[in-house]
This record gives structure tokens, C-alpha cells and sequence, in this order.
């Protein structure tokens, strides 16, 4: 009897889906802990509007020529200026830039103080470096600003208000000159303020001759005059009544400046009279140290018991570091002798205490020391100002008339630095030592939460934070807002248009992540040749291909082997994949040095690579403009593939490691869903069983280019056309036959044509197996 034939089924086949990666990196977590949706590697990979993964588009050098000594750009914006829109820029030397037709930084005489803000006000560029105020008219010099305001402190010297208990007899025959001996305030060395504003306090005695009465800053060093202008034009107007006259000084009455730190005579003039007919220039009488001093017998003779009513502006303005324009007004802080203060301008930059005009306000108290400030920012129709992280708090203004301002304190725990915190349009982001957060304003009841939105990455703020040196800037173009560390060689670059449902809290939005690495310069081509060093073990140094200086002109930020950053060492004792720059063979010029075991680095086939990482950032309309430590500035562009017009992107990705849950299964098949219009090529890399640097396959994928392509869309040098011609002959899914319990997969070595490459997701095909 013939055995019965049994019917085998098959193992189900079933499919994993990774459908886009709409959360972005997460690298605070093992891979093994990701979510589908979430990436544990995302370098040079951004995500669209359109929610697709894109390539990044690469950086330009956008300045002509470097600044002075190729100093690092530490600040650049563009600033209306008289009608004319300028851009500007500053090196680490405090040196400042505007530039020419030509995008040649040209230099403005003056020194700043330290790393401005440039904001546009009213025309001009106010320049906010740490030190007094100062402004841009013109592009010529920089000039220190001054308080023009009629409050304490819009004067260099001021009696005018005090009592009128006594005299000094001017033009009896005998004194000429009536004067405030002052010495000016302190502010840099190298600037000047013009006398704007006199004010002296006069009457008659009998009939003073009709002469003309004059008010003159002279020098007490040689008793020269700087500014001379007529008070009154007869002194036969005066009456004996005790009379306050002003008058301003205009440019042609000025020969010269006030200078910092210098004694003068604000002087009253006048000639003619005799002893029952002269003018009377009021004083207040003290028991000592008066500062009147009266011309007679050509000397000039102290009267220490009187003090003139006699005052001169302006003062000087405050101290900044940082600021925002809010309703029609200036407001700064970062003032180091008031860390307190947010100070506020009456409309102009040119005064600053004019009484319910101009002044300050202490962040939550009236101290100026209690609530150091932070960080001031505009978010629609609010300021915001942040603590520091010694005494953390978030503050608004609160009423909108100056004599009523106040900073009222809406939440505890925030702070954050002025070089991280950007207005991305709809939202404020802001850096701190504890991550990311942000301020979102919400339409309808424009109320205002906290969120913070940093911890996917939280790890590299973690390692790399350090207050006076982080900072970031927004890139409108791709709604970005960009974080920078310098002892970290990628920027951190958040998604702020893309945001998403936390995984685990859909009450919570997730702005997703990526990362960007920049290249300055790849050293293992055939433009380069590796050297062995005569001092060291397995060090290697790079010269031209000739053989001679390769002409970097400053030392790089970074050095990548194989995509991985090495440590920076010392010449001459490196270690294995550290690197050094300097001259340690006589040879004349500077040079990068790399220590590799594993061989001349022209022999071994590594890859070394030079990263630029951003030493400034500043936004122009929708775009971003990168400074750089070699003094030039940088941009990015959709007119080209490459870095600097020469470096492939490098774009690297790794997706989580997707665990089996009590089986294995049997991996059949993969299918990438990527795109791009010229073509490109890539490898995929599978691992598995919590294996991540040994791979089990590697495929390569060479995507075609789009059939309808012109020829002047084909622009991408001849080594890069890694791309098939016929779509038909370049399935994008691979077979396999892989057992595994859990699996990963790796983007690397892409090669970007003139076009970007997307990647909608991917696909994986299994069967599961017993267990």
C-alpha cells in the first residue's frame, strides 16, 4: 500500500519595512534600543521637506581672498548701512571687515574688544563686542558710541542742577575764563566721542560789555581748544536772574575729539566789563575739592570751594555683548560690570538714560549682579531673556511703556548662551550644558512651552559642550538650526520644520537630527605624496606631489583616517593614528603629520581628509555663512556635488540593529528605495547578531541615471560616473541567504554625481525559522 504523500508548507515569508527615518539620529542610545524610524549613523544626510533622506548639499568658498595673517572669521553678517546693505565680518585678532565688490574682506580702521554681535539699527551697525558700544556709519571706521541722553549717565561732567549758592565774576577786567575742570571718562584707547551738548548757569552784574559769550573744551595740558561755539551772542542779555542757556556743538565747531581718560576745562569766555559790570557764572559752594577753575594774569588759578553749574555731554554708553531690537528699541546685556542689566536704548544708539526713554532693567530684580544674563532673544512680539547656568531662569518683558519694564520670570530651571540661541521664524533654539531646548510659540493663544529637544544627541552635548565657546545659527533654506562645538568635528544640525511624534509620547514633538561633516582638503590624491619623517616611528608627513610646500594656509580643525577623526599629538612622538602640524624636518614651511602603522599612507590606500569645522555662523537671508579658522568664509550651494568644488561629501548611514524576537530568521532578500537623477554609486553593508564592525556582505549599488537626462545636466567629473546608463539593468534589491537574530545595515561610500542622492527607505525580505 503506497504510503500517503504529505504536504510540506512552506516557511511564511514575511517583510520589515523601513519606511523613511522621520526621527532622525539618535546616538544617546545602543543601536540595539533605536526604533526602525530613528538612525544610529547620519553623516552628510538631511532630511527634506518632503521627508526623504537627502544628501547635504555641499560648501563653497564664498570670500575671494582670507583676512589679515588668515585669522579665523569669528563673526559675519549682513548690515543695512546708510541704505547700503553690507556685510561684515571679524577675525580672531579683533579686527573688522567689510566686503568690496570683489568679496575681498577690505579692513575698517578700529579695533574691537573682543567677538561681536553685529546688529542693524536705525541705519547703522551697532557692534556689540564686550566692551562700550560702538557703530558703523560708514565703512571706513568704527566709532564708539556714546549716551547723548539727559539721565546720570549722558554726561562727562554735570553741576548743573546742583544749588547756585555762589559765583565767579567773568569779564571784570580781570578773569576771562571761568571753568569745570573734568577729566573724560575711560573707554578704549583709539576712539573718540565729539562734545555735544553744553549747559552753564549765568546772570548779570550791573551792565557786562556787549561782547559775546563763548563755551570752549580746552585741554589742560596746553590749554588748546577742541570745540569752540557761542553761548550767547551779547552778554547784554543776560538778566540777574540765574539762567540755564544750552547750546550744541556741530561738526564745524569741533577741531578735535574728546579722548578717554584726559583732563579738560569745560570753560566759559567772555571779555570786557570791569568790577561792578560782569557776567556771574554760578557755582555750588563746597569745603573742598571743587572743580571750578578761573583764567586771570595768563595763569590759570584754582578755586577749590566751588564747583561751576556748568555741565557737558555726552556720556558714555553701556557695556555689550549681545542684543535684540524690540519694538523700536536697542536692548543688550552682557555688560560685565552690571551682568544684570539689560539695558535699553531711547530709540537711537546714541542715547541711553534719557528718562523714560532709555535706562535698564535688572532681570527679576533691581540687582545688578542677583540674575546674570544669558541671552536675549525676539520671538514675535515678545523678549525673552535667558539666565546663565549659575542661577538659571527664563524671563519676558512684561508691558511695552519704558518707565514700566520689567523682566517677569516664567520659568526656573532654563539658561542658555547668546551664540546659541537663534530665532528659527516660529521658534526660539537655544543651547545649554543640559542640551537643546526650545521656546514655540503657539498660534492660537500665542502662549509660550519649553521642550527639550536634544536628546537624541544628547551624548555629543554631553562630551563636547563647553559655554564660552559653543554656538549655532539657522540656515532658513532648509529650516536648520546648526550647533557647533569646537572639540567636536561635525555639526550638529537640527530639522526645526520636520517635527515629528516622540515614539513612546505623542504629546511630545521630536525634532529630528543629522550630522554634517565639512572638507577642507582630502591628502591622499594624487595631488599629495606621503614622507617618511626623519624623527618618529611610522610618522609620515604630506608635501606636494613634487614634493614641496603643499601650501595649507592655516593648521586644519580635524584629521579623518578612514573616516574616522584621529587625536591630535606631538611630532616626533605620535602615536599610532594621531596627527600633528608643524615643521619637525627642517623642511621650511608647515605641514600635517600622521603616524600609521600600518604604512605610507600612499602605499596603504587610506583615506585621510582634512575637516572644516565651523568657527562662525551667520545667516543672510536663506542662507548660511560659515567663517573659517583659515580666515576664509564658506556657503553652501545646489551649483555643485562637491566640497570647495573638489571633495566628495562622504554621506555614511547606519540604520538600528533590529532584534528577532525568541528566533531566527533567514534574511532573502534587501531593496533599497534611492534615488538620484545622474546616477551615483554606494555599498551596503549587512551585519548581524550584534556584530557592528565585522560585516557578513557587502553589496554595491549603482544607480542609473535618469533616462531623460540632458547633457548639460551631466556635470560631474569623469572619476565619479560610478552609474549604470539603462535603469533596466539595475534592480535596486539584492538576494541573500543570511540566518540571523538580529541584522543592521550601513550606507557608506557613496558617491555623489551632480545631482543628490534620496533615499525613501528600505525593504528587508525573511522567512522565519524554527525556534
Amino acid at each position: 500500500m503506497p504510503l500517503p504523500v504529505l504536504k510540506k508548507e512552506k516557511n511564511p515569508v514575511d517583510v520589515i519595512a523601513f519606511q523613511g527615518f522621520p526621527h532622525g539620529l539618535n546616538t544617546n542610545i545602543p543601536s540595539f534600543q533605536l526604533i526602525k524610524s530613528e538612525l544610529a549613523r547620519c553623516v552628510n544626510w538631511e532630511i527634506n521637506k518632503g521627508g526623504q533622506l537627502q544628501t547635504r548639499y555641499p560648501i563653497v568658498q564664498y570670500t575671494n581672498t582670507a583676512t589679515t595673517s588668515n585669522a579665523s572669521v569669528v563673526a559675519f553678517a549682513e548690515i543695512p548701512i546708510g541704505g547700503t546693505n553690507r556685510k561684515l565680518l571679524a577675525d580672531a585678532n579683533n579686527v573688522i571687515y567689510y566686503l568690496d565688490g570683489n568679496l575681498d574682506p577690505v579692513t575698517i580702521t578700529g579695533t574691537l574688544e573682543g567677538t561681536p554681535t553685529f546688529i542693524g539699527y536705525n541705519g547703522v551697525a551697532v557692534i556689540l563686542d564686550g566692551g562700550r558700544i560702538k557703530y558703523l556709519d560708514g565703512v571706513s571706521t568704527v566709532k564708539i558710541a556714546y549716551d547723548d541722553g539727559t539721565g546720570t549717565s549722558g554726561y562727562q561732567c554735570n553741576n548743573k542742577d546742583a544749588d547756585d549758592s555762589s559765583s565767579i565774576a567773568l569779564g571784570n577786567g580781570t578773569n576771562t575764563t571761568v571753568a569745570y575742570k573734568f577729566t573724560s571718562q575711560v573707554w578704549t584707547t583709539g576712539y573718540t566721542i565729539p562734545p555735544t551738548t553744553v549747559t552753564a548757569k549765568l546772570s548779570k552784574n550791573g551792565t557786562p560789555a556787549a561782547n559775546v559769550i563763548s563755551v570752549v573744551v580746552r585741554k589742560v595740558s596746553d590749554g588748546s581748544a577742541i570745540a569752540t561755539k557761542t553761548l550767547l551772542a551779547s552778554a547784554a542779555t543776560l538778566t540777574t536772574v540765574a539762567t540755564e542757556y544750552t547750546v550744541d556743538y556741530a561738526a564745524s565747531d569741533i577741531s578735535s575729539q574728546l579722548v578717554p581718560n584726559t583732563a579738560y576745562y569745560m570753560s566759559v569766555e567772555h571779555t570786557g566789563g570791569d568790577a561792578a559790570n560782569y557776567v556771574k557764572v554760578h557755582c555750588t559752594s563746597v569745603g573742598s575739592g571743587g572743580t571750578a577753575f578761573y583764567y586771570a594774569g595768563g595763569i590759570w588759578n584754582a578755586d577749590t570751594t566751588r564747583t561751576p553749574n556748568i555741565s557737558l555731554r555726552p556720556g558714555m554708553p553701556p557695556k555689550a555683548s549681545f542684543g535684540g531690537v524690540f519694538r523700536g528699541r536697542l536692548f543688550v546685556a552682557g555688560d560685565s560690570s552690571n551682568p544684570g542689566y539689560v539695558w535699553f536704548c531711547n530709540l537711537t544708539h546714541l542715547d541711553w538714560s534719557t528718562a523714560n526713554g532709555g535706562g535698564y532693567i535688572g532681570a527679576i530684580d533691581a540687582s545688578a549682579n542677583n540674575f546674570n544674563v544669558g541671552a536675549i532673544q525676539v520671538l514675535y512680539d515678545n523678549l525673552y531673556v535667558f539666565g546663565k547656568e549659575t542661577q538659571p531662569y527664563i524671563a519676558r518683558l512684561a508691558y511695552f511703556d519704558p518707565s514700566a519694564y520689567e523682566l517677569s520670570p516664567f520659568f526656573i530651571a532654563g539658561w542658555a548662551t547668546h551664540k546659541t540661541c537663534v530665532n528659527t521664524v516660529n521658534d526660539l533654539f537655544f543651547g545649554a550644558g543640559e542640551g537643546v531646548g526650545n521656546l514655540s510659540g503657539v498660534q492660537e493663544f500665542g502662549d509660550i512651552r519649553a521642550l527639550a529637544v536634544s536628546d537624541p544627541i544628547y551624548d555629543r552635548i554631553r562630551t563636547h559642550w563647553n559655554t564660552s565657546t559653543a554656538m549655532a545659527g539657522y540656515y532658513p533654506k532648509d529650516g536648520q538650526y546648526w550647533m557647533v562645538m569646537p572639540t567636536y568635528h561635525r555639526v550638529l544640525v537640527c530639522h526645526t520644520k520636520l517635527p515629528i511624534a516622540e515614539p513612546l509620547n505623542e504629546r511630545i514633538l521630536r525634532y529630528p537630527w543629522a550630522e554634517y561633516e565639512f572638507y577642507r582638503n582630502i591628502l591622499t590624491t594624487s595631488t599629495y605624496k606621503w614622507t617618511a619623517s626623519g624623527s618618529g616611528t611610522n610618522e609620515y608627513y604630506v608635501q606636494t606631489a613634487a614634493g614641496g610646500d603643499p601650501g595649507f594656509l592655516a593648521q586644519p580643525d580635524f584629521i579623518t583616517l578612514e573616516n574616522i577623526k584621529i587625536d591630535e599629538g606631538t611630532a616626533g612622538s605620535l602615536g599610532d593614528h594621531e596627527w600633528d602640524y608643524g615643521d619637525n624636518d627642517t623642511l621650511g614651511y608647515n605641514t600635517v603629520y600622521v603616524r600609521d602603522n600600518s604604512g605610507d599612507p600612499d602605499s596603504s590606500g587610506v583615506a585621510i581628509r582634512s575637516i572644516l569645522v565651523p568657527t562662525s555662523l551667520g545667516t543672510v537671508g536663506s542662507d548660511i555663512y560659515i567663517g573659517g579658522s583659515d580666515g576664509f568664509v564658506y556657503v553652501p550651494t545646489t551649483g555643485d556635488y562637491k566640497d570647495l568644488e573638489e571633495y566628495q561629501i562622504i554621506p555614511r548611514l547606519k540604520t538600528s540593529y533590529v532584534e528577532v524576537p525568541f528566533k531566527h530568521v533567514n534574511l532573502t532578500g534587501f531593496q533599497l528605495l534611492t534615488h538620484s537623477r545622474t546616477g551615483a554609486g554606494m555599498s551596503i553593508k549587512l551585519f548581524k547578531n550584534g556584530m557592528q564592525s565585522e560585516y557578513v556582505t557587502n553589496w554595491t549599488i549603482n544607480l542609473s541615471a535618469d533616462d531623460d537626462l540632458t547633457l548639460a545636466e551631466v556635470t560631474m567629473d569623469l572619476e565619479d560616473a560610478e552609474f549604470a546608463l539603462n535603469p533596466n539593468q539595475t534592480p535596486l534589491w539584492k538576494r541573500c541567504n543570511v540566518i540571523a537574530r538580529s541584522f543592521q545595515f550601513e550606507l557608506e561610500t557613496a558617491t555623489v554625481t551632480s545631482f543628490p542622492i534620496y533615499i525613501n527607505g528600505m525593504f528587508v525580505k525573511f522567512r522565519h525559522l524554527s525556534l
